[in-house]
């Protein structure tokens, strides 16, 4: 694997919430430069072809988790999203995020926490870059999945060294054995380019 940038060793690493958070609003201004042109992250682009693949996207209601400065965002507007709401816990990416003018709605929101949300509001949710170490726990797959609607569709990537260290295995085979998903596809994708990193990413049917 490639060196980690500075930044990323911060990320990976932040001891609490709230010392991530520092790090992401310091970091909000350069995110989306050092992200795509210095790291080459395209899981953006692949969340979106893959959700157009399992829902017929064009005027569904979808929710960004975990949306940052709005990457996936704007290619979810692009591709013919018709209500598009963002949650992230920092307030500097929300603020960039906002100004690309494409959410109908933002919130400042925990993932680690219930969302306060209704259930089944959603056709799709989207979580890309989110299950990361020291970011947001496996168990809130849970919260995704009780969001959308049945039918519907939850996109997610998680760093495989992420779920190598969890049990992201056993809960989707607990989602799955219920009956609460169907496991649609996971398929394992570059991540950071420039460090050589992985991630699975996860499509599941919500039944």
């Amino acid at each position: 694997m490639g060196k980690q940038a500075d930044v990323h060793v911060k990320i990976l690493n932040a001891d609490s919430t709230g010392a991530l958070m520092q790090v992401y609003d310091d970091w909000a201004d350069r995110y989306e430069r050092e992200l795509l042109d210095e790291w080459g992250y395209s899981s953006p682009q692949m969340a979106v072809a893959l959700l157009k693949r399992y829902i017929t996207i064009e005027g569904a209601r979808v929710m960004d988790a975990g949306c940052g400065t709005g990457l996936v965002g704007v290619l979810l507007r692009e591709a013919g999203v018709g209500h598009l709401s963002g949650v992230d816990y920092s307030g500097g990416m929300l603020e960039k995020a906002d100004a690309k003018g494409v959410y109908n709605s933002l919130a400042q929101m925990d993932l680690n926490k219930a969302v306060s949300v209704e259930s089944a509001s959603y056709d799709a949710v989207t979580c890309i870059g989110t299950f990361t170490s020291t970011h947001v726990v496996p168990d809130a797959v849970r919260e995704l999945v009780r969001l959308t609607r049945s039918g519907g569709v939850v996109v997610f990537t998680v760093r495989d060294d992420y779920w190598e260290a969890t049990d992201f295995v056993d809960l989707l085979t607990e989602l799955h054995t219920k009956r609460s998903v169907c496991i649609e596809e996971i398929r394992v994708e570059p991540y950071i380019h420039s460090e050589g990193s992985e991630c699975r990413f996860v499509v599941l049917r919500v039944l």
